[in-house]
C-alpha cells in the first residue's frame, strides 16, 4: 500500500522550525520523505497518529466514529481512512478550526477537560498540546546533547 504525505499546506520548516506546526513531522523527514520507503514513512504516519490521539483523547471522545467519518466526507474535509478515528476527530477539528456546535450530533463526546472551552478554544489547546508533544519527541530522540553538556 502506497503512504501518501501528512502535508497539511502549513510547513514552517521553511522558516527554520524542527518540527512542521502544520503536519507535526520533523524537517529532515519532510526534506527526506520522497526517498522514504513505504515502511518508514509508514512508521512516520504511526507515531503522529499515536501522539496526535494522546492530546485529542484528553478533550474528546469519539463515541461514533461513522458520524464523524459522515462528517468529514459531507464537510468535504481531507482526512485517511486508514487512520484511527481520533485522527479523524483531530481532522474534523483542524479543518473546521474548531467551529463545531453540536458535537453529539457529529459523534463526539467532549471530556470534563474541554468543557470550559468553546470550540476554536478547544482546537487551539490541541493544536498546541500536540505541537508540544511532537517537539518533546524531537528533542528527546534527535537533537544530540553538545560534549561539554554532560
Amino acid at each position: 500500500m502506497r503512504v501518501t504525505t501528512p502535508c497539511v499546506g502549513l510547513c514552517s520548516t521553511t522558516y527554520g522550525d524542527p518540527v512542521c506546526r502544520g503536519c507535526k513531522r520533523f524537517a529532515h523527514e519532510i526534506v527526506d520523505w520522497n526517498r522514504y520507503t513505504e515502511p518508514q514513512k509508514a512508521a512516520v504516519i504511526a507515531r503522529l497518529a499515536e501522539l496526535q490521539s494522546l492530546v485529542v483523547q484528553r478533550y474528546l471522545d469519539c463515541v461514533d466514529a461513522e458520524r464523524v467519518e459522515q462528517a468529514l466526507l459531507r464537510f468535504g474535509y481531507r482526512y485517511r481512512k486508514d487512520q484511527p478515528e481520533t485522527s479523524w476527530v483531530y481532522d474534523l477539528l483542524r479543518q473546521s478550526q474548531g467551529r463545531i456546535s453540536q458535537w453529539a450530533e457529529l459523534g463526539i463526546r467532549r471530556t470534563p477537560e474541554a468543557d470550559a472551552l468553546d470550540g476554536p478554544a478547544l482546537w487551539e489547546v490541541i493544536h498546541r498540546e500536540y505541537l508540544a508533544v511532537s517537539e518533546a519527541h524531537y528533542e528527546r530522540y534527535f537533537v544530540q546533547p553538545l560534549s561539554f553538556d554532560d
